[in-house]
């Protein structure tokens, strides 16, 4: 079944979006602490340290141990990035997607995907804003509308 016939996830954008959703303080600033390293700027090296960075806040926030691990990063989609329950794992592919990772994180947390969703696009939109308005929508999917380099 495709993602986007899940009855788990939204069939929108627009459905999850909610500016009343609440985040924890340190969430916030450890995610403005990744928007201000200008994630989608520097060498492969820099940019998954800055990813790495934002995890290693964001586990000691919620009290987690998860790992984050990086394969076939090769500019694609990154909708085949997943989180692995059972060994703890986020694995990030395709590209380095700061909605993806949080969207990721956020099943680490414990979040189904209509949960993941709502969590990962409303803090994206809430700390990058300039960035979400320049987004297109796929679905329930935010989409870069130009190339990051």
């Amino acid at each position: 079944m495709s993602r986007s016939c899940d009855p788990q996830y939204p069939q929108t954008v627009s459905e999850i979006l909610d500016d009343r959703i609440r985040f924890r303080r340190a969430t916030i600033q450890a995610v403005l602490r990744l928007k201000e390293s200008h994630p989608w700027k520097g060498t492969f090296a820099e940019r998954k340290a800055k990813f790495h960075r934002l995890h290693k806040d964001l586990c000691r926030i919620y009290g987690k141990h998860t790992r984050l691990r990086f394969r076939k990063i090769d500019g694609g989609r990154s909708d085949d990035s997943s989180y692995n329950e059972v060994a703890d794992v986020i694995t990030l592919r395709g590209k380095l997607s700061v909605i993806t990772y949080l969207h990721e994180f956020s099943h680490a947390l414990g979040r189904n995907e209509r949960g993941s969703c709502r969590w990962s696009v409303n803090l994206f939109k809430r700390c990058f804003p300039k960035q979400f308005s320049r987004c297109g929508y796929d679905g329930h999917l935010v989409r870069s509308q130009r190339r990051q380099t």
